[in-house]
């Protein structure tokens, strides 16, 4: 009897379909079961935040934002000068009965900062009633004229240390401030910037001078924007002296140089020109 082949076809394990079926239906179950666990997990914590938060609101609202004890009685205005604290008190937009707790200090800061006067405002709680208001007041160096085109009307302005116009205060007599001239100012509000290179030049000449020894030994009346790529400082004993719009310290430099110069040999000065670089024209009084 010849010998029997052997099949060379692989034999596949018998697959149990109970077994399999079976198995799958478990691995369903037990990711059923943990999704709903997880589920529950995170129902159970936004429940537990949204209770706390309602309980902290409640207590706040309660305790603080409607307590009586922090009802706003009193608005105190710290200030030097001659700003209108009655204005001030305007301008923060609060009302005597109100929550201290509730006040927004930044919003009340911006308002009181929109006065044309007040360059900076800091406003703070003090607990139980009150609100204090500190103001930083601009500081005039020099004043102006400028014409309303729809009445056809001259006003006069004053400009602080950053360029920034500010209205006189009614019945306020004026200041004995030098006044910027050449210029054509038109329609100027309070509070504008005037930010023309001329006019930031002469206000930089002007905070320069503050700092040095020519605050006393000058007494500035106008700056004269006339000439062109230049200003003139006239003083009220007639000297002029002209200045390049850039470069300005080390101009007053040379001008503190010349003056005591001038003031070893006893004279006067009548006008300066500071514009060349070299050969600096002079010309004293007599």
């Amino acid at each position: 009897m010849p010998p029997r082949r052997r099949s060379n076809r692989i034999r596949k394990p018998d697959v149990n379909i109970l077994f399999t079926t079976t198995g799958k239906r478990h691995r369903r179950r037990v990711l059923l079961r943990w999704s709903l666990l997880a589920l529950a997990v995170c129902v159970t914590l936004t429940a537990v935040g949204i209770g706390t938060h309602l309980a902290v609101d409640s207590f706040l609202r309660h305790a603080l934002y409607q307590n009586p004890r922090y009802a706003l009685k009193q608005i105190v205005v710290e200030v030097k000068g001659d700003v209108p604290r009655k204005q001030v008190v305007q301008a923060t937009r609060l009302a005597l009965g109100q929550n201290t707790m509730s006040v927004d200090l930044v919003e009340v800061e911006h308002n009181v900062e929109k006065l044309p006067y007040v360059a900076e405002a800091q406003v703070r709680r003090q607990l139980p009633d009150k609100i204090v208001v500190r103001i930083t007041e601009r500081l005039p160096i020099a004043r102006i004229v400028s014409t309303r085109q729809d009445i056809a009307m001259q006003e006069l302005f004053y400009i602080d240390r950053d360029g920034v116009a500010i209205k006189p205060q009614p019945n306020e007599a004026p200041r004995n401030l030098p006044e910027i001239v050449g210029e054509r100012f038109v329609d100027v509000e309070p509070g504008q910037r005037l930010d023309q290179p001329e006019i930031q030049a002469a206000v930089t000449l002007l905070k320069l001078i503050e700092l040095t020894p020519l605050r006393t030994q000058f007494d500035i009346a106008r700056i004269d924007l006339n000439h062109p790529l230049a200003m003139e400082l006239q003083t009220r004993d007639g000297a002029r002296i002209t200045f390049q719009l850039e470069n300005l310290a080390r101009q007053l430099d040379r001008l503190q140089q010349i003056l005591d110069f001038a003031n070893n040999r006893d004279r006067q000065l009548a006008t300066v020109d500071l514009t060349p670089e070299r050969n600096v024209p002079i010309r004293f009084k007599n």
